[in-house]
């Protein structure tokens, strides 16, 4: 079934109460049918093709109301700790079996004009207008104002269908002023299942002084895609630490934007890919200094096996009144075999002349000195490459503060080394 088809079919299944939002999905589907998915003729696509997502027949209503068995509910049981304040999203519907309750802070909304809204430079522009084409709803999660959330809150967004689903789901996450939050995204398939695509629209306001711990874990089945557009607001004095850990997925597009919108905040970007096979990342991140007198980190770290690929387009734009702005932009990647590749595209914009701003970027492989000192000492090298490969992730791993969410990483990352190194 077309796109056009598809659409038709999910907009009367899903009307708009606001004759304005309904307006604006209209006008974003035609925006889709205009340009189309995004094409590597594009420089910010340069790496990344969507061929194997534009062959598939996707359905974007068959996983609707579907119930779990009781192998899938113990599945899932095994990724909500107890420590966690868990809700648990399935198909994009809530299941109340599997969830908490904290129902003051959080609220399901129909979508409204400006959740359906891009400017007409985005790099996103075609997959995000294709996303907002199938949204109906989104999640509003609010921490209020003086407030410090005492457990983790993780949301578990899973789809399950007998065919090929194509889900679109947006958050929206406020932290209000002097408030405390870290916040997990984790996305989940359930094994031997039909390849599915989640694409998944996160916006975030970050009022002055509160702190955010963001982490997403993209943890799905090789067969699947998943994309991700993260907007960030920081107002003045707050504090942000955002995470992408990407071990699962046959490919992956993430696209994060972060800007300072008041001054001395500051803000530490992070990611984490560990591929194997034929899997495909790529991290676009663009860091937007538009007040002055803050500070931004990125560092993004990619561990590839087999045949795979990552790609990082890392932008920062320091504007004219952003002065004693510092940023700084590092990319790491270590090749498990001859066949995997990374791409490297740190870019500055600086147009105020008192800020620090660097960036660098390395690629390599593992040393066999470093093997053969394990080798000496009578562990096996499938092991050695083992160590020294959580060795080379775990830098930013333990930038984690909190334990249980760093463990909870950890355990995810160690299931994933576990099943790279079966084939070494």
């Amino acid at each position: 079934m077309s796109w056009e088809a598809q659409f038709n079919q999910f907009k009367q299944h899903h009307p708009l109460e606001s004759s304005l939002a309904a307006q604006a999905r209209n006008s974003a589907f035609e925006d889709f049918a205009k340009v189309g998915l995004p094409t590597k003729k594009l420089e910010a696509w340069k790496y990344t093709s969507l061929t194997d997502f534009k062959n598939i027949n996707w359905d974007v209503l068959a996983g609707e109301e579907k119930s779990l068995t009781h192998e899938q509910m113990q599945f899932l049981s095994n990724y909500l700790p107890s420590d966690f304040t868990n809700f648990v999203l399935v198909n994009g519907l809530l299941n109340k079996t599997l969830s908490d309750d904290l129902s003051s802070e959080i609220e399901i909304s129909e979508v409204t004009k400006p959740d359906l809204v891009l400017p007409e430079d985005h790099v996103e522009s075609g997959l995000a207008k294709l996303a907002q084409s199938f949204l109906y709803k989104k999640i509003v999660f609010t921490v209020p104002k003086n407030r410090t959330l005492a457990k983790p809150v993780q949301f578990v967004f899973v789809n399950s269908s007998e065919s090929h689903l194509f889900s679109s789901e947006k958050l929206e996450l406020v932290l209000e002023e002097n408030s405390e939050a870290q916040i997990l995204l984790h996305s989940i398939s359930f094994a031997n299942q039909t390849g599915d695509a989640l694409n998944l629209s996160i916006d975030v306001q970050v009022k002055s002084s509160a702190r955010l711990k963001l982490l997403q874990l993209q943890n799905e089945d090789h067969g699947s895609f998943h994309f991700s557009q993260n907007q960030i607001h920081v107002e003045s004095k707050a504090s942000v630490q955002q995470m992408v850990l990407t071990t699962g997925n046959g490919q992956s597009r993430n696209y994060l934007e972060l800007d300072f919108k008041g001054e001395n905040a500051q803000a530490e970007v992070y990611g984490v890919s560990v591929l194997a096979e034929s899997q495909v990342t790529d991290n676009y991140t663009f860091i937007r200094h538009s007040k002055g007198a803050n500070q931004s980190v990125q560092h993004y770290k990619s561990l590839l096996g087999g045949g795979s690929e990552s790609s990082f387009r890392g932008r920062v734009r320091i504007e004219p009144n952003a002065q004693k702005a510092n940023s700084e932009q590092l990319n790491n990647n270590l090749l498990l075999t001859r066949e995997a590749k990374a791409n490297s595209v740190p870019q500055l914009e600086i147009y105020a002349d008192d800020v620090k701003a660097g960036h660098g970027s390395t690629m390599g492989q593992l040393s066999q000195d470093e093997i053969f000192y394990f080798l000496s000492r009578g562990i096996s090298q499938a092991k050695a490459i083992r160590l020294l490969s959580f060795g080379f992730a775990q830098e930013c791993i333990f930038k984690i503060e909190n334990q249980l969410v760093r463990d909870f990483a950890i355990k995810i990352l160690g299931q994933k080394l576990e099943s790279m190194m079966k084939n070494v």
